[in-house]
């Protein structure tokens, strides 16, 4: 099953694969997407879910603290959707110019 991530305020809509992360989808795609440490530590990838659904088959990352879970946010490079998302992504706002 494929779910589509739609980045909002960005070009940005793709399709991540049965079994992969949406950070992973997103550098499949060649999709500019902050990021750090790729494990769930760092919270670089951290942003809100607008819509939709982000789980974790690995267990909860030890970047999302309760108070960001509860408002909505997720991590995504160690999460996967589970319905098709909308995601804010701070970084990735109305000015944002991706690295060259």
């Amino acid at each position: 099953m494929r779910y589509t991530v739609t980045i909002q305020n960005t070009p940005y809509s793709f399709q991540v694969e049965k079994g992969e992360t949406v950070l992973q989808a997103a550098l499949r795609l060649d999709i500019p997407v902050p990021w750090g440490c790729g494990g769930g530590v760092c919270g670089v990838c951290m942003g809100q879910i607008v819509s939709g659904e982000l789980v974790y088959p690995d267990g909860e990352p030890l970047a999302l603290f309760e108070e960001d879970a509860a408002s909505g946010k997720g991590l995504f490079c160690v999460g996967h959707p589970a319905t098709d998302l909308v995601l804010d992504v701070p970084e990735m706002g109305q000015n944002w110019e991706p690295f060259a």
